[in-house]
């Protein structure tokens, strides 16, 4: 099912780009973001939907050969990450991202869920930039917000098993060390850098 792909290639987008362990946050941050019309990678031509270059294009000296193992390496991986929820799981998964975005939207005015629909464009650029493409929130709006990512994250957290998430966090790793074989030290030293200003950037962003 199309829905189902979008969520796990969102977790996955999580779990390759922010390192550490695939909890409930990522699992929140990578499933709330997942819509229906956005294409899933798979989906996409070769360079289509890749914001600034995509993160591998900012490193010096990236060749075409790297991309392609790189490429080969994400999609072995998201194909092994893709087996492991249950259909119920991610049927539970989805009803959970539902009932988040209701109540998100209900913080909202009726100008502010305009602003919302009109910022989720149809080729799937800009993924999960939605809510913050808003103008006007309010102190109160943003902590309403955030007390439903929490409560969100909190029902993700027991959607899979401890044995799922060692099986995630098992192929995190080693997609990284495959990775990090392809790249050379510079690259190695850019790519982690940029791993960390994601990190920091999604810490302000939930304080």
């Amino acid at each position: 099912m199309k829905i189902n792909r979008l969520l796990v290639v969102s977790a996955f987008s999580v779990l390759i780009g922010g390192g550490g362990f695939l909890t409930s946050k990522a699992l929140a941050d990578g499933f709330l973001i997942a819509q229906n019309q956005s294409p899933s990678t798979e989906q996409r031509q070769p360079g289509e939907g890749r914001r600034g270059g995509g993160k591998f294009d900012r490193l010096s000296g990236i060749t075409e050969a790297q991309r392609t193992q790189l490429q080969q390496i994400k999609s072995a991986s998201r194909q092994q990450i893709e087996a492991i929820p249950t259909a119920e799981q991610k049927a539970r998964m989805e009803a959970i991202r539902n009932d988040a975005r209701t109540k998100m939207e209900a913080v909202l005015t009726a100008e502010q869920r305009q602003q919302l629909a009109q910022s989720a464009p149809s080729n799937g650029e800009g993924k999960g930039r939605g809510f913050k493409r808003i103008s006007g929130l309010t102190d109160a709006q943003r902590t309403q917000m955030r007390e439903i990512r929490t409560a969100t994250r909190q029902q993700m957290e027991a959607v899979l098993t401890a044995e799922q998430k060692a099986q995630i966090e098992a192929i995190r790793n080693d997609t990284k060390t495959k990775m990090d074989a392809v790249l050379t030290a510079q690259q190695r030293q850019e790519l982690e850098q940029l791993r960390q200003q994601k990190q920091q950037n999604r810490s302000q962003q939930q304080s």
